[in-house]
């Protein structure tokens, strides 16, 4: 999906992935991220919300919850991070970042409740009532106060499959009436998600159905004369889109995938952020017409476009191979080239570029840092979930 715009904006990326692998110092199946450049996505994006008077929590499930590059994302601008599940949460606060929000793709679990809220996240996304009486509940026996954000949701917002829940238009008066009698909580704000969203069609980033909800939950909340701190809006995060955050009247983004330029508008070259991130493999072997890299780093919404091929920098650079997608319902053991308008052999190093969501594959993410420079440092080879593996 990103190749091309690979090639443009980071050849340096590619030439360390080859030689990397070629070496043996990475196996396949093993994202690389190249730290310099993600510093630079970071420094750019918060330069602009800081003009734009938008706040940003930094999404690492993409990077696969790497506390290294989590840490670098806070030290270069982007303070605190969203946690899509609590594991995630866990495993960036005992890396040293400060949480911004938990609970919004995934409701805390009532047993790690304590854990996540000992923690101390600026707000906490609820979907339901009983999820606020239990942060409340476990808030008195902690002796703290915690922020919420209500997740709102309206009839014809475009929600993903697995992540249905929130809070009705109809009913949010009663139900922050009801939410805000509760001890040791209290309402900040409000969030939904996707709020933008690109448009295939167009070429161009719109709101959602989703913004004009979160939009209509703030002008209800504002009626019953609740003062909100933060809309909160998330989902193609970046930096041409964070004035529309401003000019909707957001006051939180959530950057993930523009952190490693990875979002449509990169694919396009209708974005600053430079690409970070490449997915190495190997050539297996051959069958008929078609080529076979190891696997275990593809998912189903990747939109994989091909793969650079060969064993040195200059041979795989025009030796472009279009992929065949997997078919969602199989285990990517392999995944698939064709090989008609290129060459393929044992061996050979496939780099790929596509969008990636590190912490649901079973691949391992090698951190470097310095080919900007020209001086290839290998910081750490890490799993999929952010554990440090060598």
């Amino acid at each position: 999906m990103f190749v091309n715009r690979l090639r443009q904006s980071n050849p340096r990326l590619i030439q360390a992935a080859v030689e990397l692998h070629q070496s043996g110092r990475i196996n396949p199946n093993t994202y690389v991220l190249d730290l310099d450049s993600i510093e630079d996505n970071t420094r750019a994006m918060a330069k602009v919300a800081s003009e734009n008077g938008i706040q940003l929590y930094g999404m690492t499930k993409q990077i696969g919850r790497n506390p290294l590059l989590a840490q670098r994302i806070a030290q270069n601008g982007i303070e605190k991070a969203v946690a899509v599940d609590p594991w995630e949460a866990i495993s960036l606060a005992r890396a040293g970042i400060q949480l911004g929000n938990v609970g919004h793709l995934v409701q805390v679990p009532t047993a790690m409740l304590q854990t996540i809220l000992q923690f101390h996240p600026e707000v906490f996304t609820v979907f339901s009532v009983e999820k606020a009486e239990q942060i409340s509940k476990v808030c008195q026996d902690l002796g703290i106060r915690q922020k919420l954000l209500l997740k709102v949701v309206g009839p014809q917002d475009m929600v993903y499959d697995g992540q249905l829940g929130g809070f009705k238009l109809e009913h949010l008066p009663s139900i922050a009436q009801v939410i805000s009698g509760m001890p040791n909580v209290s309402i900040a704000g409000v969030t939904t998600f996707p709020a933008l969203l690109y448009d295939y069609e167009t070429g161009s980033i719109r709101k959602t159905e989703n913004a004009h909800t979160l939009m209509r939950a703030v002008e209800i909340l504002g009626d019953q004369g609740y003062s909100l701190e933060q809309i909160n809006a998330p989902s193609a995060t970046a930096i041409s889109t964070i004035p529309m955050l401003k000019e909707m009247g957001a006051t939180h983004g959530e950057p993930g995938h523009s952190l490693t330029g990875t979002t449509p508008l990169h694919a396009h070259g209708q974005e600053k952020e430079r690409v970070a991130l490449v997915y190495v493999s190997e050539i297996s072997h051959k069958f008929d017409d078609m080529a076979f890299v190891y696997g275990g780093g593809f998912y189903r919404r990747s939109h994989v476009g091909g793969a650079l091929v060969g064993k040195t920098y200059p041979e795989l650079l025009d030796n472009y191979m279009e992929a065949v997608e997997n078919n969602p319902e199989a285990i990517d053991y392999h995944g698939t080239l064709k090989t008609r308008r290129g060459k393929a052999d044992v061996g050979d190093t496939a780099i790929y570029s596509f969008r990636s969501q590190i912490f649901v594959t079973r691949s391992n993410v090698a951190v470097v840092e310095g080919i900007q420079r020209g001086k290839l440092r290998l910081l750490g080879l890490y799993d999929n979930l952010g554990r440090e593996i060598g």
